[in-house]
């Protein structure tokens, strides 16, 4: 007969590194790019609600109908450099 061997599985484990950061270790989660995130998070998730409920867009509902590219392009642009900015400003006091 063949003997058989049976193999032990192997384990596997996931460290996240961001857990060290923060307040004491223990992975609090209160770093500015936590807060940005969580609120793009909310903010989606209220552009998607308003969307479903009202069947229009959230610019429409505003009195938007069809944006300026000019003024769209300056929309992002504030918000890409008021980003930033907040980005920044978190990486220098770690």
């Amino acid at each position: 007969m063949v003997s058989m061997r049976r193999k032990k599985a192997r384990s596997l484990t996931v460290r996240c590194e961001q857990g060290a950061k923060g307040s004491g270790g223990g992975g609090g989660g209160g770093g500015l790019d936590v807060w940005l995130s969580r609120g793009a998070m909310l903010g989606f998730v209220a552009a998607i609600t308003v969307e479903l409920t009202t069947g229009k867009g959230v610019l429409q509902n505003v009195g938007l109908t069809s944006p300026v590219p000019t003024v769209a392009l300056a929309l992002t642009g504030v918000v890409g450099v008021a980003t930033a900015f907040l980005i920044f400003q978190s990486a220098s006091q770690d």
